[in-house]
């Protein structure tokens, strides 16, 4: 028989877990979480910049400001009624007669009034020999006179070959042009001496040219302000009747001839044009034959003490003429979006940056030692799409204040 001591009781044993309604609260929250992030995620996304435009604006904020500040910054530009164009003051002529010789004497005058002086003087050569001869020295009054350019005709055998040489302030008076070569040669010499021009930087780049036809010419980068001189040099033909008549825009300055017995001889002529852009020098002639030209824009002196105005000067664009040739002119310059975008200074369409505008802003401040009068902040910003904006600065200092470029 079996007895009971105590009370017995049966337990279970309780199981852990989730219930249901933990886990509808968890899902719940998880959710709410997710929604949340994704939200922030997506505002960041439609805020933030396209690294792809954002590189495409800035490579176009700096080519522009690369372009500018490649521009002069001086007190005067060419445009400026402050720079003095070059004036003409007298012109010489003189040959060697149809017996070839050494050496060539003309003279030339040189006259008192106005400063900043400057004799260009052309040399027209025939020879037969082979090279041609050249110019070995010349003078004036006495002083070296220095070498510009030279050009032969440039079709085989070469016959006839042009130099260009100057001498800055020339002494005042009558001297000679006294003129030697390398060897014998019938020869045309011209003297242009001129006022006003700058005694630094008197040239800008010579431009030559050769050939065989009755119509010499040769193109020249030049700029307003500037004035444009040549020297022709012409073969004269077998009936001695060759004759040579300046384009039209031009001043004949000396027209003279070494012989009319025979084709052994040469013409030589010289004149002057005001600069632009781009000048053609050009001659006529009766008839064809061998030729050879030289030219060279003469730059103005300059006496500006004002500082350049801010802003373009009035017709002055980035794409047609006249255009801008100063830092300043840049300031308040805009391309905007939806007409045309970004163009180059050709007034040319990119159809791919058309979604993209810039804006440009100059303005006086210093640079360290530098004064605001001598210094420009250049700032050129750039927007393109998903609120792209790229802002660049960049300084350009003034240099040679007395010069033109």
């Amino acid at each position: 028989m079996f007895t009971k001591s105590g009370n017995y009781k049966s337990r279970l044993s309780r199981q852990g877990g989730l219930s249901l309604v933990e886990l509808v609260v968890f899902i719940v929250i998880v959710s709410v979480s997710i929604v949340g992030i994704f939200s922030v995620l997506n505002l960041a996304t439609r805020t933030s910049a396209d690294p792809v435009a954002r590189k495409q604006a800035l490579a176009i904020a700096e080519s522009l400001l690369e372009e500018i500040e490649l521009m002069p910054f001086t007190f005067c530009d060419p445009d400026d009624a402050g720079a003095a164009a070059p004036v003409f003051s007298a012109a010489s002529e003189g040959n060697t007669g149809s017996t070839a010789v050494g050496s060539l004497t003309v003279p030339h005058t040189v006259g008192a009034a106005g400063t900043n002086r400057i004799l260009v003087v052309g040399v027209n050569i025939f020879s037969d020999s082979a090279p041609l001869p050249t110019v070995s020295t010349m003078t004036y009054a006495g002083q070296t006179m220095t070498f510009l350019a030279a050009q032969e005709d440039g079709v085989a055998p070469s016959k006839i070959r042009t130099e260009m040489w100057y001498i800055k302030a020339p002494a005042t008076g009558t001297n000679n042009i006294a003129i030697t070569f390398s060897a014998s040669v019938r020869a045309v010499a011209g003297g242009m001496s001129y006022t006003n021009v700058h005694q630094t930087t008197p040239f800008g780049t010579p431009a030559t040219a050769g050939g065989l036809s009755d119509a010499p010419s040769v193109t020249v980068s030049s700029a307003a302000g500037e004035l444009v001189v040549d020297t022709v040099g012409r073969r004269q033909n077998p009936a001695g009747t060759q004759t040579l008549t300046a384009g039209g825009g031009q001043t004949e300055r000396y027209n003279d001839k070494s012989g009319t017995n025979d084709d052994n001889n040469v013409l030589g002529a010289g004149s002057e044009e005001a600069g632009a852009a781009s000048v053609t020098m050009s001659w006529t002639a009766n008839s064809p034959w061998k030729w050879a030209i030289v030219a060279a824009p003469l730059k103005p002196t300059s006496d500006c003490t004002t500082v350049e105005v801010i802003g373009p000067e009035a017709g002055e664009s980035r794409y047609f003429t006249p255009q801008f040739d100063h830092v300043n002119d840049y300031h308040g310059f805009t391309m905007n979006s939806g007409n045309g975008g970004i163009k180059d200074i050709t007034n040319t369409v990119f159809p791919a940056l058309n979604l993209y505008s810039a804006s440009v802003s100059v303005v006086q401040e210093a640079l360290g030692s530098i004064a605001a009068t001598e210094s420009l902040r250049v700032t050129v910003t750039v927007t393109g799409p998903g609120n792209t904006t790229v802002t660049l600065d960049g300084y350009r200092t003034r240099y040679a204040p007395d010069a033109t470029q």
